[in-house]
């Protein structure tokens, strides 16, 4: 029987906020920790949440922006959600002012078309598929980071999905759409893919 893991919310948002070199190691021992089943906890939600947060985090790490994506050299990194998601809110909001690459990090919910230009990373958690793919068609030029949990994210045109596989979350990514909008994914962030999807070609890894 798999012994439950007790790693709480915070704990593991404080694990995500290790140094740069130990930040790769942080991010495959998110991928092992287990959820707790609701009957013994008393947030699973915000426990996954909070794990969903620390790999947004991790993944900006490993992500590389162009120069012209930052008004400065010290800009805010923009971390945005889309859909309702309230957990997951507050998870993000929590790691405002987090130094990423020499940015802070800065979440904020958009509330107009328009303010996604403002976006480095967005979770989408939309579940309107039309109002998702109008979303993805926005951001497909710009240099934005996408991620999702919605099934078939990767192929839609998003960058990463992450996926629950039984008590843990693994991620798929879309490695074709992150080069067309000029970010660049560290090489040890797509060895630690579940799946390399190649949406033009039909091919995945």
């Amino acid at each position: 029987m798999e012994r439950q893991a007790t790693t709480t919310p915070q704990a593991l948002l404080k694990a995500a906020l290790g140094r740069w070199r130990e930040s790769l190691v942080v991010l495959a021992c998110l991928g092992n920790a287990a959820f707790p089943e609701a009957s013994q906890a008393a947030e699973p939600e915000a426990s996954e949440a909070a794990i969903q947060a620390a790999y947004l985090f991790n993944f900006a790490r490993f992500t590389e922006w162009p120069a012209s994506a930052f008004a400065t050299k010290t800009a805010p990194l923009n971390s945005c959600l889309l859909g309702r998601r309230e957990a997951l809110a507050n998870a993000m909001i929590s790691l405002n002012d987090r130094p990423v690459q020499g940015h802070p990090l800065r979440f904020f919910q958009p509330e107009r078309p328009d303010e996604l230009k403002l976006c480095h990373l967005v979770f989408i958690a939309e579940t309107d598929s039309r109002r998702r793919a109008q979303y993805l068609q926005m951001l497909a030029t710009q240099p934005t980071l996408t991620v999702s949990d919605i099934e078939g994210f990767a192929q839609d045109g998003g960058m990463i999905r992450v996926m629950r596989v039984g008590t843990r979350l693994r991620f798929e990514i879309n490695r074709n759409q992150t080069q067309k909008t000029g970010l660049k994914l560290a090489a040890d962030l797509l060895n630690l893919a579940t799946n390399i999807v190649e949406p033009d070609s039909g091919a995945s890894r």
